[in-house]
């Protein structure tokens, strides 16, 4: 299993304009949501949900990684005021009662029990801000963010090679990636003041691996069509959790160390992208936690595609619909916190490429179960459109979110 993802935020120089001051209303809330969430692990999942149903738009394949997306976004919270400020915090749901210094206290805390670097799991996580050569960035924001986010700085002349400007930030993002997503930015404006860039890498080993061996040929109905993919399966000991309420079933898939797991929502009605979304509109942070509390070691078939799913998107739109809109804007936006200078985000680019494997099988092949050495009637199958996610398990903390709906089909 590898998962890979990197956001960047593109701010352009513009002309000096006035900002709004004061706070706005708190963004009104896109899925269903029961109850204050108090947890930051909470709020980033209430808004990957909330990101993820304003995307309801897209016909495909949508995954995402909030964790990289808010910690970017908080970053940039840090240079902003007045309107960009309050529409920042209400979009990532920050309790009006919560010091600045506690939010990014959380994130740089959270972060560190993140990263890993073990032979069953590993999980890096690095952002980098590019400025134009002479940009003057106060001395306040760049301790916070290096403080903070671990935030390196690096000059960069856009304004006179904007090319090599990119390939050298196209370059780091390989690096940070392993190579995964070579090129995140196709163009680079001679206009950019500030690059701002956040990369997650994921590699896991599966607790209970599968076989390559019971891999075989199945189909997959995406609800307008059969495809053949080929379908991991071995028989297991899953967390498992019926959902008659939402009309669905969970199962986890614990990773090596037991601190992260993926997991799937597969619901039983029409095989369609609609029942997928009320599935994702019934669901908040709340509900998540409790069902997975409730969730119970079950031995069954479990069947699983070996698939990549790719996503990439300009996530400008759909922040505007969460009701962010200053920092876009060349007279609105204010940064008088991060510079001197009049600067606007010009894009958000989100890139996020999921293998799933029967990586790390071949050692423990030993040790696995056959499907024909012991009967159970009992299967899971990610046959049909489906929710799936990885959750850090202390922290609740979905580091990514998706919605399957067509995978692709990876050979070896």
């Amino acid at each position: 299993m590898r998962l890979y993802v990197a956001v960047l935020a593109v701010v352009l120089g513009v002309g000096v304009g006035v900002a709004l001051p004061g706070p706005l209303e708190p963004t009104p809330r896109f899925h269903s949501r029961r109850q204050a969430q108090r947890s930051l692990g909470d709020l980033i999942q209430e808004f990957a949900l909330d990101i993820s149903s304003v995307s309801w738009g897209e016909q495909g394949n949508m995954v995402i990684s909030p964790f990289s997306i808010t910690s970017l976004l908080s970053m940039l919270l840090l240079g902003t005021s007045g309107t960009t400020y309050h529409e920042l915090r209400s979009a990532l749901l920050y309790p009006a009662t919560a010091e600045d210094s506690a939010v990014h206290t959380s994130y740089q805390t959270l972060t560190q029990s993140l990263i890993q670097d073990n032979p069953g799991m590993i999980v890096s996580i690095a952002n980098r801000l590019y400025l134009q050569t002479g940009v003057n960035v106060l001395a306040a924001f760049s301790q916070d963010a290096q403080r903070y986010y671990g935030i390196n700085v690096r000059e960069l002349n856009f304004a006179q090679n904007p090319n090599a400007a990119r390939d050298a930030i196209n370059a780091w993002v390989s690096r940070e990636t392993r190579g995964k997503i070579p090129r995140l930015l196709n163009f680079v404006s001679p206009q950019t003041t500030a690059l701002a860039v956040n990369t997650v890498y994921f590699k896991g080993a599966w607790e209970t691996p599968f076989q390559k061996r019971t891999t075989h040929s199945g189909t997959f109905n995406t609800g307008t069509q059969n495809i053949t993919v080929p379908m991991m399966s071995t028989m297991m000991k899953v967390p498992y959790l019926d959902l008659p309420d939402a009309n669905a079933e969970m199962i986890a898939l614990p990773y090596q160390g037991r601190q992260f797991a993926m997991f799937f929502i597969v619901p039983r009605g029409p095989v369609n992208l609609n029942t997928l979304l009320e599935l994702e509109f019934y669901l908040d942070a709340d509900t998540l936690n409790s069902h997975i509390a409730s969730m119970r070691d079950v031995q069954m078939n479990v069947f699983v595609p070996r698939m990549s799913i790719n996503y990439k998107a300009d996530l400008a739109d759909t922040l505007k619909r969460l009701e962010v809109s200053s920092l876009f804007d060349s007279v609105r936006g204010d940064f008088s916190r991060m510079t001197t200078d009049k600067v606007m985000v010009d894009r958000i680019i989100h890139e996020t490429i999921i293998d799933i494997t029967e990586e790390g099988t071949e050692a423990a092949a030993a040790t696995a179960t056959d499907l024909n050495r012991i009967g159970t009637s009992r299967s899971f199958a990610v046959d049909r459109p489906a929710l799936l996610f990885i959750r850090e398990l202390r922290s609740g903390l979905p580091l990514f979110w998706g919605r399957l709906v067509q995978p692709e089909p990876l050979f070896d």
